[in-house]
């Protein structure tokens, strides 16, 4: 019989294996803001929660996901609300003020049929336990400034309801807004990458992050029209993405799509919603951090960059085919299936489905005038963007300490504006750029392009060191775990030359 301490290294040696080489890479999450106010239901206490409230409880429930920009962006404000709304009596009662996070209570939220995220619900707590989203009113605005949902609350209770700053424990004169407000003039600009402008881990992580979205959110994987643009989505990744354990995954996932996803099925299989569209996280550079995409804040930039890295990367990847297969219808149908089914902004799908339905869009013919027109439609939602920062001092994904400018910027291409207006564009120059920004091997370990030895902006030397660590664990955990092995093994042996030498067997002093 074995002694209990060499049975403990083992079962070391066990777990060290399973979580080192057989337990996927955890993809880092920025953790969400908690609430002093609203409690946080979820699947397993939903309905006992409830259940302890009256028949005649009004209850005001967020449904965000931790993942959505949006969400966190209103994480603040909201708090704001719950503390002005918790001592007050509506209706003869407190309100029951609580929040689910869909990125975690996928089924719960999709019983709700939740439109968005963030979404608020208001209703009696009966209708809430019945799952019946007819009976419950939903915040239908898009600015969710306070006093407007000060308002919509109070109309639920026929009277008229101020919100008051004061009432909400917030300093007096402190505005809805999130900072001060940052002129042009006193305006920092970001510093510019020392390596590529763009990084390869960044596209990785904003397409897990898209699928996150896709794969949480039950109205975004259920009927016909979801099938076909999910479908396309793979599609493009498949045929232009930069990653190619993303590329490579995703042509997989096309392979065997009609398996995975059954014509007649309504709402995606688990085991569609279960895929890894990249592949096992350990083999991709995305570790869980932004390079390139990092904002000065955790909440700013990240994921709505990302997207753009990928859009302008596989403009420059989609194959030459003749007519309507050609990159630029190709990558328009790509942007129409994303902004019609997968952008989840309703402001920003509106704004940018009208670019997409414009004059401009409409003459985009092949992969230089598509480069080009992204190019100026980044740089046109950046002015609006620029413009509501300036209004409100923030967006919904800017980076408060760095205010949204056109790019390139002048350090980048000096010759990519005019030399008598700085304000005019040199096309031809832009287009060089962003051939050479864009194009294929410009990244590390973009496009199987062996990843070079280099910092890129909002990289620290602390960053560098954990990348290589997360590379060598897989070998360390198999050292430990030969070393702890062979210490069991020669335990064994002195041991048993020992109860030789006495005597004494293992089993009988274990008795």
């Amino acid at each position: 019989m074995m002694r209990p301490r060499y049975s403990s290294l083992l079962l070391s040696v066990s777990w060290l294996f399973h979580a080192v080489l057989l337990q996927p890479w955890t993809v880092y999450a920025e953790p969400f803001m908690h609430s002093d106010v609203a409690a946080q239901i979820s699947t397993a206490n939903f309905t006992q929660a409830l259940n302890l409230l009256g028949a005649d409880q009004v209850c005001l429930i967020e449904f965000y996901a931790s993942w959505c920009p949006a969400c966190k962006h209103f994480a603040p404000k909201f708090e704001k609300f719950a503390k002005f709304l918790k001592d007050k009596r509506l209706g003869g009662r407190l309100l029951y003020i609580a929040r689910v996070d869909c990125a975690n209570e996928v089924h719960l939220c999709g019983t709700f049929n939740v439109p968005g995220y963030p979404a608020l619900f208001l209703g009696l707590a009966p209708d809430f336990l019945a799952k019946d989203p007819k009976k419950l009113q939903i915040y239908h605005g898009h600015d969710r400034q306070l006093q407007h949902l000060a308002t919509w609350v109070g109309e639920y209770f026929k009277t008229e309801l101020i919100y008051s700053d004061v009432e909400a424990g917030a300093p007096v004169g402190g505005a809805a807004s999130s900072g001060p407000h940052t002129s042009s003039a006193t305006a920092k600009r970001r510093p510019l990458p020392s390596g590529p402008e763009w990084s390869l881990a960044d596209v990785e992580g904003a397409t897990l992050q898209l699928w996150s979205i896709v794969v949480t959110t039950p109205s975004l994987h259920r009927g016909a029209e979801k099938r076909a643009a999910l479908r396309g989505i793979l599609e493009g990744w498949a045929a232009a993405h930069p990653s190619t354990s993303c590329k490579s995954h995703a042509s997989g996932l096309l392979s065997s799509y009609d398996k995975l996803w059954p014509a007649g099925e309504e709402a995606a299989p688990v085991a569609l919603l279960q895929s890894e569209p990249c592949g096992p996280p350990s083999g991709l550079a995305f570790r869980g951090e932004w390079v390139t995409c990092r904002g000065s804040k955790p909440d700013s930039r990240g994921y709505s960059c990302g997207l753009w890295e990928m859009l302008h990367t596989m403009a420059l990847r989609l194959p030459e085919k003749p007519g309507a297969a050609g990159p630029a219808q190709a990558m328009m149908t790509f942007l129409m299936l994303f902004n019609t089914h997968f952008f989840q902004c309703a402001p920003c799908q509106k704004h940018f489905g009208r670019i997409l339905a414009s004059p401009e869009a409409a003459a985009v013919t092949d992969r230089r005038s598509l480069s080009l027109w992204l190019w100026r439609v980044h740089n046109e939602v950046n002015e609006r963007l620029r413009g509501i920062e300036a209004q409100y001092g923030h967006s919904t994904t800017g980076d408060p300490e760095f205010p949204k400018e056109q790019w390139p910027a002048p350090e980048s291409c000096p010759q990519c504006r005019a030399s008598d207006s700085p304000s005019a564009w040199v096309e031809e120059r832009v287009w060089e750029y962003l051939q050479q920004v864009f194009g294929v091997g410009s990244a590390s370990g973009a496009d199987g392009v062996r990843p070079a030895k280099q910092l890129q902006l909002g990289q620290s030397s602390r960053f560098r060191t954990t990348s290589v660590l997360y590379s060598l664990l897989p070998v360390l955990g198999v050292a430990a775990a030969a070393l702890l092995l062979f210490l069991v093994v020669r335990g064994n042996i002195v041991s048993n030359r020992r109860g030789r030498g006495s005597g004494v067997l293992w089993s009988s002093a274990a008795k």
